[in-house]
């Protein structure tokens, strides 16, 4: 089986959406505990509006193409003969998306599809997005195929970072419906993704922003609380998302992590500006610190969380 590469480009604006994103991601995870997002999941999971949603769906593993029509058949709750099969005809679509490809060159691209997602090394932002769109070019099924090419997003995005699971991709792309498919017409016009990807790191991005007031707004309904003094402290301002989301990353490893390591872990390419706004502001608090703080440019330097409390 052939791994065809779909076609997409990188830009400066996906490079920076990227970093916001994993700035979020960080953000919220320092501020707001477990407890918190537990309270903020389960009032999703018992709202109307979230009826039906990603929540209900586990698929455990979503690298084949056989789980994507396990998890059609589990979207469709069995209400067809066709959930969980292929088409077998061609489409009538609708939203002026493109025409479908032939029904019997189905099985193969989403092969191809798949072979590609679990070999790229692209950023799972972006190759999740990739997919996405591929899903709605291929229209595998007879129905349900923006359903099921949200989902999967979701599904494959909460096993990157926990949070996700907290989006309904689908219900997002109902605020935004119109731009929604219109980039997904002007990518399958030019023959390459990038413009729907580029919307869809805008709408992740802005709904971690409304994520993380939902949050705020949680935290500030219950009983404060006065933490206790507690000596050997760092007071960290919560105006440094940049340092916020580098802690995250050390939160998530339980061994120290060079540079190109954290750089990975944040999505992050430019290694100047990972220096200036992630790592230096870090090291110059206290937050952080050198394994070798002796060699500073050490080929073997690697970087670790101080043992210190830190108060947000």
């Amino acid at each position: 089986m052939s791994n065809a590469t779909p076609p997409f480009s990188i830009s400066a604006s996906m490079t920076h959406s990227i970093a916001n994103i994993s700035e979020a991601l960080g953000k919220i995870s320092a501020l707001y505990s477990p407890a918190t997002i537990e309270h903020y999941k389960q009032q999703k999971l018992t709202s109307i509006q979230m009826k039906n949603s990603e929540f209900q769906f586990t698929v455990s593993d979503l690298s084949s193409p056989d789980s994507l029509l396990a998890l059609h058949r589990s979207l469709m709750k069995d209400q067809s003969e066709k959930s969980g099969r292929y088409r077998e005809q061609g489409l009538a679509l609708k939203n002026g998306l493109q025409m479908a490809p032939q029904a019997i060159r189905v099985p193969q691209m989403v092969e191809e599809l798949f072979a590609w997602f679990n070999t790229t090394n692209h950023h799972p932002l972006i190759s999740s997005a990739v997919c996405h769109y591929e899903l709605q070019f291929i229209q595998p099924v007879a129905q349900g195929n923006t359903e099921l090419a949200c989902v999967w997003q979701t599904q494959q995005l909460s096993q990157w970072h926990a949070l996700f699971s907290l989006l309904n991709i689908h219900n997002l792309i109902a605020t935004t419906r119109q731009r929604y498919f219109e980039s997904i017409n002007l990518s399958t016009k030019t023959g390459d993704s990038s413009v729907f990807i580029e919307y869809m790191l805008e709408t992740l991005l802005s709904a971690l922003n409304i994520l993380e007031s939902d949050l705020k707004s949680i935290t500030k309904s219950q009983t404060p609380q006065q933490p206790p003094q507690v000596k050997n402290t760092i007071h960290l301002d919560i105006q440094a998302p940049q340092v916020i989301a580098l802690i995250n990353v050390f939160n998530q490893s339980e061994k120290p992590l060079n540079r190109q390591e954290l750089q990975n872990q944040l999505g992050l390419k430019d290694r100047k500006h990972f220096r200036e706004r992630y790592l230096k502001p870090a090291i110059e608090a206290g937050i952080i610190e050198m394994t070798i703080p002796e060699k500073p440019n050490s080929k073997m330097q690697q970087y670790r969380l101080r043992r210190t409390k830190l108060i947000i």
